[in-house]
């Protein structure tokens, strides 16, 4: 089949759902991947917002998978697989406080099922029904999940799950109480104590945060403080944490997890996307003295492919890399390189408004002036296009036309060499959309 007719028969019979390109993948290896045109591109995204942490098609991360697939590729979810529980273990031993070897595991397919699992977990056992998330929060693609989205652009059309509500997100260069990081009094984290005393009809369940938000944009919190509010405050009113780490975990911010880096402490853990590695996992991970006897043995929950030993060996082969080659360490050093480039680059270029993000968890967000703030949406995606033309794909905040914050997450694998020609690139297609070529 031609790349013609490859195109046509796609365009034919594909609902792709995110965006179209006709660029064609065929290959790629660690940070690297290569169209059908043979063309080479600098994956500065990780495909889809993280999910190749361990880089494209690590050799020990294919084998485990090829070793498990010659002898079982799927079991019911009530047996035990030995590639699942070797996952959790992992996973276990690896979690934030007060997670770590303290939980138990739920295994689904992706970071939207993980909080589906969170959330329904929290309702039955809290008896209650409402949740709390924030401004710009993502949490997967659901209809349920949809009604926690901080983003009314992606709810435009759908019906909104009653009980769920937002407060504002930490997001210090656009405070939306007109302070300044260290003045403030954390305003943000103290709205989810009047949410609940005023906002809600007292029977919230949980409170679901990124510690730093990636669909959304790339806030994160200024300091360790916020999450110290939060957790006294949702002990305060019997409330559940759940941290969603769909995007921020497996050592991305230059810790294993995000919680880490924050000291955060939350109640029940998501992962997913560089858990699986490029295979479609994720975990709910939940403080073991908040499971209740029967949800081990009873009928509540069940996810077709959830927890199949496929999936949880990639997973447990993907934390042996994590671990093995200590990958988060990488993180937090390419992460500065970028991160100390990217300042010397707002100095000299007027769209650039704000740098921020720790470890390969970076955001630039772009503005038409650095005085009003005013959003530079168009050049975003101008940006973007660019860059990808020239070969690296970065991501892009919200959806095209309305983000604009470039995000910048490559495989943590990544090398000092593929990070400065990503930065020059990212230099050149700034000062084009700038000069207006």
């Amino acid at each position: 089949m031609s790349i013609e007719e490859l195109i046509k028969e796609d365009k034919r019979y594909v609902l792709h759902g995110w965006g179209y390109s006709d660029i064609t993948i065929v290959e790629a290896k660690g940070a690297v991947f290569k169209d059908i045109k043979g063309k080479e591109y600098l994956d500065f995204l990780s495909q889809t917002a993280g999910v190749l942490g361990i880089g494209h098609t690590h050799p020990k991360y294919v084998k485990a998978v090829k070793d498990v697939l010659e002898k079982v590729s799927h079991t019911l979810t009530m047996f035990i697989n030995v590639p699942r529980v070797e996952c959790a273990k992992k996973l276990a031993s690896i979690a934030p406080e007060p997670l770590k070897n303290n939980c138990k595991i739920y295994f689904s397919c992706g970071g939207s099922e993980a909080n589906e699992t969170a959330l329904k977990f929290a309702m039955i056992t809290k008896k209650k029904k409402e949740v709390i998330s924030v401004y710009y929060a993502y949490h997967g693609g659901t209809l349920a999940l949809s009604g926690l989205l901080g983003q009314s652009w992606h709810r435009e059309g759908l019906v909104r799950f009653p009980g769920f509500y937002q407060i504002p997100n930490a997001y210090c260069y656009r405070c939306y109480f007109g302070k300044e990081y260290p003045e403030c009094d954390f305003e943000c984290a103290r709205m989810l104590e009047w949410q609940i005393k005023c906002g809600s009809a007292k029977d919230v369940a949980a409170f679901i945060l990124e510690p730093i938000q990636g669909n959304g944009g790339h806030m994160l919190p200024p300091s360790p403080e916020y999450f110290k509010i939060i957790r006294e405050t949702c002990d305060k009113y019997d409330v559940l944490f759940i941290a969603d780490e769909v995007q921020t975990g497996m050592g991305r911010t230059g810790k294993i997890w995000a919680c880490d880096y924050f000291n955060a402490k939350p109640d029940i853990m998501t992962t997913a996307k560089a858990l699986g590695g490029g295979m479609p996992l994720s975990a709910t991970v939940i403080r073991a003295d908040l499971v209740p006897e029967e949800l081990t043995t009873t009928q509540w929950h069940i996810f077709t492919m959830g927890g199949g030993p496929l999936e949880c060996a990639a997973g447990a082969a993907a934390i042996d890399v994590l671990l093995e080659e200590r990958l988060w360490e990488n993180a937090a050093k390419q992460g500065d390189r970028m991160t100390k480039r990217l300042k010397d680059m707002q100095k000299e270029h007027k769209l650039i408004g704000d740098v921020r993000g720790p470890g390969l968890f970076i955001g630039v967000e772009l503005v038409k002036d650095k005085e009003t703030k005013e959003p530079a949406t168009d050049e975003a995606v101008q940006v973007f296009m660019k860059c990808l033309e020239k070969g690296v794909l970065f991501g892009l905040s919200n959806k095209a036309g309305i983000g604009n914050v470039i995000k910048i997450k490559p495989p943590l694998v990544v090398t000092s060499e593929q990070c400065d020609k990503a930065m020059d690139i990212l230099d050149e297609a700034l000062t084009e959309v700038e000069k207006g070529k």
